[in-house]
């Protein structure tokens, strides 16, 4: 008897402590967690650089490259640009920038495009944007070869990103971005609602089609709706009231308001607005007003949030562009 009691008393006790870590986590998450994006960054990095290792442990030759055009000298894409050559430095992937006058004319860098579309070292090619005015983006973007377009921006990977999103796909860096962030969450996203803002062909489409595709096709199994800087206020915040999942990236500083917001939802904001602040001085704020924090579970911030991500999914697609290319060809 005594045995039974003494395991009915332990019994009890652990349901008491499961409640009280209950209570703690409930309490959690009635507070704002601000998403690290740096964190998340560091592991698919890390992730890309172990892959490599192992990779050339079986095959000493397995070298990815990846090469990136710049023209001109817009100062936010050398910094971008940057980070893309540090992180590219830490997964072991080599890396090479072209610096090109802003005059190049579209011809002569298509040209250059051609010539490493044919070089087997190269398994990425990246052309930082935005281009000059007089160059098209469309007909530069899509002069990549589909293998080596780990931007994932030509029309071929876009009309793959219909069919299937999975990890065998070159997706589009940003919408593989927050697909992993909102993975990383571990929350429940088959048949929540979704709402994303923005509807580029690069960033905006991408994620919602992504966020509403089939799980067995890699999507999240969400029911989506897209707006974007022109849908009218009270439609938008019709929408935003019942969305549990908030994805912007309209590039409209304060779109996304506390007033507008579902409580508990989870914000993403992949806006990336330069704004001079009261004192005259520049910084770089998202799409998202800082009060949305008193109403959402999760939100990213800008800078810190989506950005370190978009950067470390490059690397995540120059590693798939490599191996790819060296199971099918080496």
């Amino acid at each position: 008897k005594l045995i039974l009691l003494d395991s009915l008393l332990q019994e009890r006790e652990k349901m008491l402590r499961h409640r009280l870590t209950s209570n703690v986590l409930l309490q959690q998450r009635s507070v704002c967690t601000i998403f690290n994006g740096s964190q998340l960054a560091q592991d698919i990095n890390t992730e890309v650089k172990n892959e490599i290792i192992r990779t050339r442990t079986r095959e000493t030759k397995f070298s990815p490259k990846l090469v990136a055009i710049a023209i001109g000298n817009n100062p936010a894409s050398q910094i971008y640009l940057a980070r893309k050559q540090e992180a590219a430095k830490y997964c072991g992937i080599n890396f090479d920038k072209i610096s090109l006058d802003y005059d190049t004319t579209e011809k002569d860098l298509i040209n250059m495009i051609s010539d490493i579309n044919s070089d087997t070292s190269i398994d990425g090619l990246i052309v930082q944007l935005p281009l000059p005015e007089h160059m098209s983006e469309v007909k530069v973007c899509n002069s990549v070869l589909p293998s080596k377009d780990v931007d994932g921006f030509t029309q071929t990977n876009l009309g793959r990103l219909m069919q299937r999103t999975d990890k065998a796909s070159l997706v589009p860096c940003t919408a593989l971005a927050v697909k992993k962030i909102i993975s990383s969450l571990g929350t429940t996203t088959f048949g929540r609602s979704a709402v994303v803002i923005g509807r580029s062909h690069n960033v905006g489409l991408p994620i919602q089609v992504i966020l509403g595709a089939d799980s067995r096709k890699g999507g999240l199994d969400m029911t989506t709706t897209l707006c974007h800087r022109h849908t009218p206020p009270a439609d938008l915040a019709r929408v935003l009231r019942s969305a549990d999942m908030v994805v912007s990236a309209a590039g409209v500083p304060g779109i996304v308001h506390k007033n507008l917001l579902k409580p508990g939802c989870v914000v993403v904001d992949v806006g990336l607005n330069r704004v001079t602040d009261n004192s005259g001085n520049n910084k770089v704020v998202g799409d998202a007003h800082k009060n949305v924090r008193e109403v959402a579970s999760v939100v990213t911030p800008v800078p810190g949030g989506v950005g370190p991500c978009t950067v470390a999914c490059l690397m995540h697609n120059t590693l798939l562009a490599a191996r790819t290319y060296w199971t099918t060809h080496c």
